[in-house]
């Protein structure tokens, strides 16, 4: 398969693991769920903003979908990534995901279900979307230089 088809699985599962933890939450209370959702639309754009438009690779997105989404953005220098770019996509994605599990442990299926989800997510991403990126800044590349281009 190709990398663009397993980065639109590995965002599909993760997808679908943060609508179950927002339907947990839901289920304990409909202003968590409202308020978790708020914040999960908030941090998307912030992730886009902060990794993806600055990306070296984002015409050849192996997500498409980010890579695409990014280009609202006006285009951010192609250079390594700030200690506040990973500092602002680091917190937005502790919301989108770390964020449910203070509520999810009372729902053993749906924390189980969802960890399974973006294991299944993280395990595809690492295997077969980084394989063949072009982002040398990631840092979450195996061969990356580090944070600042050097070894």
């Amino acid at each position: 398969m190709k990398r663009e088809t397993h980065g639109i699985i590995s965002l599909g599962l993760a997808a679908i693991a943060l609508a179950a933890a927002a339907q947990s939450m839901f289920q304990q209370s409909s202003i968590l769920g409202i308020i978790y959702m708020f914040l999960a639309v908030l941090s998307v754009p912030v992730i886009l903003y902060a990794f993806c438009a600055k990306c070296p690779d984002r015409e050849r997105c192996g997500h498409v979908v980010p890579g695409r989404s990014a280009k609202v953005f006006k285009t951010r220098k192609r250079d390594p990534y700030t200690a506040s770019d990973l500092f602002l996509t680091v917190a937005s994605l502790a919301v989108l995901f770390l964020l449910p599990q203070i509520w999810l442990w009372r729902h053993p299926v749906a924390f189980g279900a969802i960890w399974i989800l973006m294991a299944l997510a993280a395990v595809d991403i690492r295997g077969n979307v980084c394989r063949g990126c072009g982002n040398e800044f990631c840092p979450g590349r195996p061969d990356r230089k580090g944070v600042h281009g050097k070894k």
